[in-house]
């Protein structure tokens, strides 16, 4: 005859019993963090355009000392409170071109201060750049979002970028770049959409196109306020290999796909780079600003 084993053990029962306890409770926290996750991803979408609005050029005015820095990195100090020509107009530190009282930098003004220099730049970054952002209202933006679209305009100009004048008045289509962001395109979609703004006078601008990598490394979260510090400002212009920021063809061309030039962003390119713009022995960001 066979019998059933059995136990008198009463801790038997209370174990198991514990153990479906613990089982439901761990299976009922991760409905809860996946329903908040959820909560998370649709929050935007309760809130008004109007409301992503304000939050995103809200956030940027908190930004702005790190969108300076960004700044320092891609104009560097040149001058030496002098004015300079860019190419386009005269300028003074960081690439300032207009004085708070919106007059011109011109060519004969007296030199200023590194730290007017400074000052006058968060200026022009907190009252003329970060307004725009109002026309970013399709979602509320990361951080490394705000710096990246910010950097962008700064360089293109916020009226280029979003179709509107410092008035709010339409001017014409907003860009690529702002109706992939603002449709919540993916990171590296929107990016790319930097590189239709490719050419100065007519021809490319290998100059512009470095930059967009910059801006782009930004949006993405690769670069950061921190990780810049230690980099020499304005020195990865210096390689004549656009292998190092754009995926290239066999015949060495920058890869287009539907009139977007292709940013790369591997780990071999992301490390080059680093490499390529360490200070080393020379004034790094930390030492201009």
């Amino acid at each position: 005859m066979i019998t059933l084993e059995t136990s008198n053990n009463p801790f038997k029962y209370f174990f198991m019993r514990k153990s479906t306890i613990l089982f439901w409770c761990a299976l009922s926290a991760l409905l809860i963090l996946v329903a908040n996750c959820k909560n998370s991803d649709n929050a935007d979408e309760k809130l008004t355009p109007s409301e992503i609005a304000a939050y995103n050029v809200n956030r940027a005015n908190e930004l702005s000392e790190d969108i300076f820095k960004f700044i320092a990195l891609i104009e560097g100090d040149t001058g030496e409170g002098k004015p300079y020509f860019c190419g386009v107009r005269w300028t003074v530190w960081y690439g300032v071109t207009v004085k708070p009282d919106g007059s011109l930098i011109g060519r004969n003004d007296r030199p200023i201060s590194k730290r007017t220099g400074k000052e006058w730049c968060i200026y022009h970054i907190k009252n003329r750049l970060n307004p725009f952002f109002c026309h970013f209202n399709g979602r509320k933006l990361t951080d490394e979002q705000i710096i990246g679209t910010a950097l962008f305009m700064y360089n293109v100009g916020g009226e280029n970028v979003t179709g509107y004048d410092a008035d709010g008045n339409y001017r014409q289509e907003p860009s690529r770049f702002l109706k992939a962001v603002n449709a919540g395109k993916d990171e590296d979609y929107c990016v790319n959409c930097m590189t239709r703004y490719r050419q100065a006078g007519g021809r490319r601008a290998n100059g512009l196109l470095k930059r967009h990598w910059v801006q782009g490394a930004a949006y993405k979260g690769i670069l950061t306020p921190e990780n810049i510090l230690c980099l020499r400002p304005t020195q990865f212009y210096v390689t004549h290999n656009m292998g190092n920021y754009y995926w290239l063809d066999r015949r060495r061309n920058i890869v287009e796909k539907d009139g977007l030039l292709q940013l790369r962003f591997d780990d071999v390119t992301i490390n080059a780079f680093f490499n390529m713009n360490q200070a080393y022995r020379s004034k790094s960001v930390e030492d201009i600003i």
